[in-house]
């Protein structure tokens, strides 16, 4: 979509994002090791975005009105020591999307840690590099959830550097109203760690989308943002593309970003009760076909956990 971007009541820098290439609109995104050298590089375009200082704007976003919100998350626990990662803060972090959700009960799925560095297989450990949500229905045969209620996924994303703000690379954020059902691409993809197999979704680039992020965030603070929500019948409501973005520094040599992903898995109080047709429905938005005319059997498998302890 061309023309002037979306007008929005805040400041905002301009910085770049990697989106998918167009031609793939309406398929099944194909994985980068299984096509030629030719087409990986054209698989993808960058486009200037402008990302808006969402602590700037007239009323702060929330989870149902933009897909995201910063809640104030202090806590005091070692990073590198990841059985109190998969216990004190899992709990933490399952409590701050009760909070900020109302959900019936809240557990975290999975979790990873991101440095900057390949600390782990796969290059694990590295920030992504292109715009993204990070699952698509297919994860629904893999979630364990009590029959008849409606459930989400949420990521708890923040700091692990307890001494710093976050001055490289942030999180950027796309309000998901903004974004065109038309615009979104299921891809095929290896996850860093094992098991490997993932399906996603990434966006085409539109003027119309808008992007977010919250300047320095302090090690007080969380994102709580959307990956999938089964009480939205538009696709483009249940999840938050988002992105690490260059938005420059205030000073020389800014300690690199150090952050952990915390993916929750919500049920809500709202009843679910006829899951299994709604859930064919949403399947069948993921598209089988390739460009090519090929057909995908890739799905989703079972999340773990990753980090760099």
């Amino acid at each position: 979509m061309s023309g002037i971007p979306t007008l929005v009541a805040a400041p905002f820098v301009v910085s770049a994002g990697v989106f998918a290439d167009p031609k793939y609109r309406g398929t099944r995104m194909p994985i980068g090791d299984t096509v030629s050298i030719a087409e990986l590089h054209t698989m993808s375009v960058r486009h200037q975005i402008r990302v808006h200082d969402a602590r700037q704007l007239p009323e702060s976003p929330t989870l149902e009105g933009m897909g995201f919100a910063l809640v104030q998350a202090p806590i005091e626990i070692d990073f590198h020591d990841s059985k109190a990662i998969a216990t004190r803060f899992h709990t933490y972090c399952s409590d701050l999307v009760m909070a900020a959700t109302g959900c019936l009960d809240a557990r975290v799925v999975q979790h990873e840690v991101r440095t900057g560095k390949a600390t782990g297989p796969g290059g694990a450990g590295m920030y992504a590099e292109m715009a993204h949500a990070d699952v698509s229905p297919l994860i629904e045969n893999h979630l364990h959830v009590p029959p008849g209620r409606h459930f989400g996924l949420y990521n708890v994303w923040r700091s692990i550097d307890l001494e710093n703000e976050i001055e490289v690379m942030p999180l950027a954020l796309c309000d998901h109203a903004t974004v065109d059902v038309a615009d979104m691409v299921y891809t095929d993809a290896w996850h860093a760690t094992w098991p490997k197999a993932t399906v996603f979704c990434r966006p085409i680039h539109s003027n119309r989308q808008c992007w977010f992020y919250y300047p320095r965030m302090t090690p007080e603070e969380a994102l709580i943002f959307k990956q999938y929500d089964t009480r939205e019948a538009v696709a483009n409501l249940r999840s938050t593309f988002h992105t690490p973005v260059e938005v420059g520094s205030t000073r020389e040599n800014p300690p690199p970003r150090q952050t952990i992903e915390t993916r929750v898995l919500a049920v809500f109080h709202e009843e679910d009760s006829e899951r299994a047709a709604r859930r064919a429905r949403f399947q069948a938005e993921v598209p089988n076909a390739r460009r090519d005319g090929a057909n995908s059997s890739w799905r989703h498998e079972d999340m773990i956990d990753w980090d760099s302890g």
